[in-house]
């Protein structure tokens, strides 16, 4: 599957370039990108996945900056911070099932990304249009302290990967709208394997330590300079 969707990518990055071949310059549907580096506050929302126990911090509105500088060829390197406003509830595993949930607290997330994204049309765009993927890693981040379970959401490493569409203007600035994941692990506290007094635990089989990740919608304005 992995060696499929490899080459699928390369096929969708060397079918426009030779594309070009036979186009009169004024009536081709490519134009060269005119600006080396670009900065794009964005807002969207991400989507909370996995999470057995139920205590990592909830699906909410996602808010950053994205910085991108071109390289060489398709490939520019980019850099991410963003926050998602997020809520987390709050269980204590001592109590009965129907009863665990206590409370439930603000647990906003910070993420911090480095990584590279590859344009398939190349240095072009086309009908004003450039397609890319991009792929990085970084950290997640939250205020949020241990509660009184044990758990804690700490600082985790990140993987992150997606793509888009970024709709180039004949000025200095771009639409661009992103889809992507942000993969990471989270550990459970020893309390959520416990029986309670109702013989019921948070978790049973699950491992301690469990990848989840988040599905971020985003678009933006990108403000471009440097010829």
């Amino acid at each position: 599957m992995k060696a499929i969707l490899v080459g699928v990518l390369a096929l969708l990055a060397a079918a426009p370039l030779s594309a070009q071949v036979g186009h009169d310059p004024d009536s081709s549907p490519y134009s060269d990108l005119e600006y080396r580096q670009e900065l794009t506050p964005y807002g969207g929302y991400a989507r909370a996945r996995v999470d057995p126990a139920g205590v990592v911090p909830k699906s909410a509105s996602v808010a950053g900056l994205r910085y991108e500088v071109y390289l060489g060829g398709p490939v520019s390197f980019n850099g991410d911070v963003s926050r998602i406003f997020s809520e987390r509830d709050i269980i204590d595993p001592t109590h009965t099932a129907g009863n665990r949930l206590v409370g439930t607290e603000s647990a906003p997330l910070y993420a911090a990304d480095v990584g590279l994204t590859l344009s398939l049309p190349g240095r072009k765009s086309w009908h004003r249009i450039v397609p890319f993927v991009r792929g990085g890693a970084g950290i997640v981040a939250s205020t949020v302290k241990e509660d009184s379970s044990g758990y804690r959401f700490g600082t985790p490493f990140a993987f992150t990967f997606g793509g888009g569409l970024k709709f180039v203007s004949h000025g200095r600035l771009q639409l661009r709208a992103d889809v992507g994941e942000r993969l990471f692990k989270q550990k459970y506290p020893d309390a959520f394997y416990r029986p309670a007094s109702d013989n019921s635990a948070v978790l049973t089989d699950t491992p301690r330590s469990v990848w989840t990740h988040h599905t971020l919608l985003t678009v933006g304005v990108s403000f471009l300079f440097d010829r």
